[in-house]
């Protein structure tokens, strides 16, 4: 596992994901409250100053640490621990998590902050303790993602840019990309390449969907928010490469061949 926590793999999405967080924090700096697009946190348990500020605080720190490695271990573990407790906070309004599309989004875009976390912990700690259940998250949030795909093809498809042709079959095709690379993650068949491509879909749609639009809308916060969303799931997406070997049963070893003793007339 130390191998892999170094491995050039881990090093890029750790960047990703770290600057991810380190916008978010920023975000809850300028805005100084809660917010609903960023989904770190829900916004019913009071939009005030000291927790906004609070987060902003914790979610820098956190970014600048983890691009300087400084006590990865430790760090990754409190950001996993802290986005699941938050997770866990969306479900206390269960039918809006259940029935609505943008509190399904908020909850899950959650779990895959933390369940990035916690591979990150998992890769440099050598924990499986804290690896599978972060893997396993992250793909139920794709299966689930990709379904979403198939539920709101009209409302997507307006998110395609323009001088792409056949805009529901995008949406369409993402979904089963999401499906299939989260049921290839949770079974681990073909995962590193799944984690691959991925990748490509994450990364893709951040330069070829989410910066232009951020760049038409500068001040909009929401656009921001979703480009950092998915940043940090393209980092997630290459930790996730680097933690498809470290999964395998350790095959056991050979035993060492008997020496022959020499033939003697």
């Amino acid at each position: 596992m130390p191998k892999s926590a170094a491995s050039p793999l881990t090093t890029a999405g750790r960047i990703f994901y770290a600057l991810a967080i380190l916008g978010f924090g920023v975000q809850y700096a300028l805005y100084g409250h809660l917010r609903r697009g960023l989904p770190l946190c829900p916004i019913w348990l009071h939009p005030d100053t000291i927790l906004a500020y609070a987060l902003a605080a914790l979610c820098i720190a956190a970014g600048l640490a983890l691009l300087t490695t400084w006590r990865t271990t430790t760090v990754s573990l409190i950001l996993g621990l802290l986005f699941l407790g938050t997770a866990a906070l969306y479900l206390m309004h269960f039918n809006y998590v259940a029935y609505d599309g943008d509190g399904r989004t908020l909850f899950l875009e959650c779990l895959c902050l933390a369940s990035t976390a916690l591979i990150l912990h998992g890769l440099s700690s050598g924990s499986k303790y804290s690896l599978m259940p972060g893997r396993l998250f992250f793909a139920i949030a794709m299966i689930i993602f990709g379904i979403q795909h198939f539920l709101y093809v009209r409302y997507l498809s307006t998110l395609v840019p323009r001088y792409l042709p056949g805009h529901h079959l995008w949406v369409l095709g993402t979904g089963l990309a999401l499906i299939a690379a989260g049921l290839s993650i949770a079974t681990t068949i073909e995962d590193k390449y799944a984690s691959y491509g991925l990748f490509i879909l994450f990364f893709g749609w951040l330069v070829i969907l989410h910066l232009p639009r951020i760049l038409h809308a500068l001040h909009n916060g929401d656009e921001w928010s979703s480009g950092f969303v998915v940043l940090a799931f393209s980092g997630t997406s290459l930790v996730l490469a680097a933690s498809s070997g470290g999964i395998t049963a350790a095959k056991p070893s050979k035993s060492a061949p008997r020496k022959e003793r020499p033939w003697r007339p």
